[in-house]
């Protein structure tokens, strides 16, 4: 889900695509500093520096991550439609299934959209066979 400044339509829509390899390699890379609680990223996804949680399950089951987000940060509550938020899917070291939920806010005095469509990857790589 893009911010209102990150959107090509006036309105709220939610995108569902594959990230791109590098956002995969680096969110592994960064797993076991993500926990369960919003914090700010070690490292860099295009550009942009978001906050991350991480989500056990192998669905989302009654985690709402505009709930989750309103609820750990009041400066994002106060005003949502700055906000963008990301879910990959992902697997813990010990093996079990999850999803690292990414949150990044517009900053129109930059010109930073916060668009989470930056992570995104149209073509799939990531599905594609190794050397293809």
């Amino acid at each position: 889900m893009n911010s209102v400044y990150g959107r090509s339509q006036d309105q709220l829509h939610i995108h569902v695509d594959c990230i791109r390899p590098d956002v995969r390699d680096a969110l592994n890379t960064a797993m076991d500093r993500i926990g369960p609680t919003w914090a700010r990223l070690d490292i860099s996804l295009a550009g942009h520096r978001y906050k991350a949680m991480r989500l056990a399950g192998e669905d989302l089951g009654d985690a709402n991550p505009f709930k989750l987000l309103a609820d750990g940060d009041a400066t994002a509550r106060a005003d949502m439609g700055v906000e963008t938020l990301v879910l990959a899917g992902a697997v813990f070291a010990d093996g079990s299934p999850g999803f690292i939920l990414l949150s990044d806010r517009a900053d129109p005095s930059t010109h930073d959209p916060a668009s989470g469509e930056s992570l995104m990857d149209h073509g799939c790589q990531v599905l594609r066979p190794a050397g293809s």
